[in-house]
């Protein structure tokens, strides 16, 4: 049996420290997304020329309130730029830009205003996932098929709403963070119905090297996060355990590193570069034991869909996961 493998993609703009500053504004498309440097394209573009080498597709997950700070066509550009590059685009959601564009027309409520949708009263909650989904749709020309949550925060009672606007599929489940699911017993590495909805987790691994700052005691499948070898190692136990699914998580701006909050200055991140590479190279290699797919390509066949069963996670162990961390602190400088 084959491992489906989906590579996400969360894109998005960053808040840039605008918030707290008024001189400040978010990041646009050039620094955050496209990240050019020198002319060159370090963001999407640099993710899928990588897909490119291999005719692999990824889902890129579209932030779409920015269009309220950054204007339609702007956001427009940018997702039709995946499309025609192959790519399936689906919803994401950050309420910081919501709340920031309102902030520019009038004084926003003295109530702190949160980035995560699920956190919403209803009927708020419910006015804008509409919103969110209407705006996809002008930007795309089609209606979405799977979601993730900014930050991953989401609980069953948001899946229920996903399901009553027809999004079939979810991927906002994140084990590694606390408030993805707070106190709700969903499986790892499962593909699971709730609510009406079908969730795919980011798939997690153990590791014997304690990292208090991690839920449920597992590390998210982060092609950031990961060294080479431990994303190697998580893909092959995967495929020897015969799990069904794996998914991993790549963000627009992973390519590079920032010396400030404005990005200005970047700089290609050689090190995750190497890993996404290594992830792909290590998929084309072996397409006898694993099948590249998108969530878009899943959420269609979800009609003849069974929950998987559990499957025991992939082990790290203590080693390598310790170098990493070793790699890690050296890769945070920026001149490095």
């Amino acid at each position: 049996m084959r491992t489906n493998v989906y590579l996400t993609v969360d894109t998005e703009h960053s808040m840039g420290g605008a918030w707290d500053n008024a001189a400040l504004r978010p990041v646009p498309a050039e620094r955050h997304i496209y990240c050019h440097i020198g002319g060159k394209d370090n963001g999407i573009g640099w993710i899928c020329d990588e897909l490119e080498r291999h005719k692999f597709r990824a889902t890129f997950f579209a932030e779409v309130f920015c269009s309220l700070v950054f204007g339609v066509d702007a956001t427009r550009s940018w997702c039709q730029y995946l499309l025609q590059h192959g790519q399936d685009v689906q919803l994401h959601t950050h309420l910081n830009y919501y709340y920031y564009a309102k902030k520019q027309v009038s004084p926003v409520a003295a109530s702190e205003p949160t980035d995560d949708i699920a956190r919403l009263p209803q009927p708020l909650r419910t006015e804008l996932l509409e919103q969110a989904y209407r705006i996809f749709y002008s930007l795309t020309g089609y209606a979405p098929a799977a979601f993730r949550a900014g930050n991953w925060v989401a609980n069953r009672a948001f899946l229920s709403d996903l399901a009553n606007l027809g999004i079939r599929l979810d991927c906002s489940f994140n084990p590694a963070v606390a408030d993805s699911f707070p106190g709700e017993a969903l499986a790892l590495n499962v593909l699971q119905k709730i609510n009406g909805t079908w969730e795919l987790p980011l798939s997690a691994v153990r590791q014997r090297l304690p990292e208090p700052h991690l839920a449920r005691g597992v590390r998210p499948f982060d092609l950031v996060s990961l060294s080479s070898w431990e994303i190697c190692k998580t893909l092959d136990e995967s495929w020897k355990k015969s799990t069904p699914h794996v998914a991993a998580v790549l963000h627009s701006f992973s390519g590079v590193k920032t010396k400030d909050v404005q990005y200005e200055q970047i700089k290609p991140n050689r090190v995750v570069r190497g890993r996404v590479r290594s992830f792909l190279d290590y998929l084309a290699a072996r397409s006898d034991r694993f099948r590249v797919r998108t969530l878009s390509e899943l959420a269609s066949e979800l009609d003849d869909a069974q929950p998987t069963a559990p499957v025991e996670l992939p082990n790290l162990g203590f080693i390598h996961p310790l170098a990493r961390k070793v790699v890690q602190a050296v890769n945070t400088m920026y001149w490095v």
